[in-house]
């Protein structure tokens, strides 16, 4: 026992003289409970959807049913009420859906058409036609059938899903007894069929690249570091740029592996789509490659600040755990708090899952000048030029 006593006592001491394993193990839990309670810690709310109400008011004829007592009869009968006034139900829909917190309503459209063209350039999630005529035709026994026209963006299901029940509960909340008589038109901008694994699985080609690659050229690294290849690298008469672009070359062959046994595997055995054509697989392939390489370069930055495989383990909580939760790839970013939703945007990423999404689901083909393209290869070029400054021999 005393020779067990004697390591735990060397260990710990060890442990304690590496300030950055103390600080991690102090502060990494904070951090993680922290960002895992603000970024789950709330509901979706505040999702921008636009309605045009035609409706108004509506002079009806009503029949009722009461109860007659003439002593000493009792009976029911049917009675008609003439031009009885029902309020406009559309305003009713209009003013439940502005008085929730889970959407924000945009009523300055009067045409449906104008209103789908915005869903479809992604600035509201969801247009709402409630038509002419529509509390006459609901609460009239004259009335015809009415429906209510939704165009939906659904390409996000947790967003989609919370504008959807929103509408749902007001529609509910204002019609009461008038029910009978109503069809719901849904027709979908983006994600018509869209499966739960459709939707994650982008981000999860995403997370799964750059992850693989960060920790197959970290630990690759520090091995050669503490084996002596490459601080005997660095002493050779050739710009270190070389030397970066050599690892980078040679890994992004495993890179290209991973992304291409990725997409097969999700699209034959889970068949998860990623497109109609081949332009869209080879869009996703070099999202995915270039995410890849973001991965590699920042692991050559980030080798630097570590000498040891123990120390480079500790970089992943730190650099996997905003990736996971921060990136889109589980919550929205725009359902993120703002207090730290400033973080997404820091991350490659983010840009990354984005652009996938937009392949897979909406359709997109990818396009040079594309602003999450361009910001993936800034972030490439900003973490290899990190690594020119950084990397030495000791």
């Amino acid at each position: 026992m005393r020779f067990a006593y004697l390591i735990t006592i060397r260990i710990w001491k060890q442990l304690l003289r590496d300030r950055r394993t103390a600080g991690l193990a102090l502060f990494a839990p904070i951090l993680f409970i922290i960002m895992f309670g603000l970024a789950f810690g709330g509901e979706i709310e505040h999702v921008p959807i636009v309605i045009i109400n035609k409706d108004s008011d509506a002079q009806v004829l009503i029949q009722r049913t009461v109860d007659v007592e003439i002593y000493p009869f009792n009976f029911t009968t049917t009675i008609t009420v003439f031009n009885e006034t029902v309020k406009s139900i559309g305003v009713e829909i209009v003013n439940n859906l502005q008085d929730t917190s889970k959407v924000n309503v945009n009523d300055d459209y009067d045409n449906y058409e104008n209103a789908k063209d915005e869903v479809d350039a992604k600035r509201f999630i969801c247009a709402i036609l409630i038509p002419s005529n529509f509390t006459f035709n609901l609460a009239s026994p004259e009335g015809d059938n009415v429906s209510i026209e939704l165009y939906l963006d659904n390409s996000n299901p947790q967003v989609g899903v919370v504008a959807l029940q929103a509408f749902q509960e007001a529609f509910q909340n204002a019609t009461g007894e008038f029910r009978g008589n109503l069809g719901l038109d849904v027709e979908y901008a983006f994600g018509e069929d869209l499966n739960t694994i459709d939707f994650f699985a982008p981000g999860m080609i995403v997370f799964g690249v750059f992850f693989f690659s960060f920790i197959l050229i970290i630990m690759n690294l520090i091995g050669e570091r503490k084996g002596g290849t490459l601080p005997l690298l660095l002493q050779c008469p050739y710009d270190k740029s070389q030397i970066i672009l050599g690892y980078l070359a040679a890994f992004s062959i495993f890179s290209m592996v991973q992304t291409t046994v990725t997409i097969i595997v999700a699209s034959t055995i889970f068949n998860v789509s990623f497109g109609t054509t081949l332009a869209h697989y080879i869009s996703i392939y070099i999202g995915a490659v270039i995410v890849g390489w973001t991965g590699l370069v920042l692991a050559i930055f980030l080798s630097s600040f570590a000498r040891s495989e123990f120390q480079a383990i500790q970089f992943v909580p730190i650099v996997i755990l905003p990736i996971i939760l921060m990136s889109g790839i589980v919550i929205p970013i725009s359902q993120i708090p703002e207090i730290i939703r400033w973080v997404s945007y820091l991350l490659p990423t983010t840009y990354a899952v984005h652009l996938l999404r937009q392949i897979a689901i909406e359709g997109y083909v990818l396009e040079l000048f594309n602003i999450d393209l361009i910001a993936m290869l800034l972030f490439f070029f900003l973490f290899l030029f990190g690594s020119r400054l950084t990397l030495n021999e000791t």
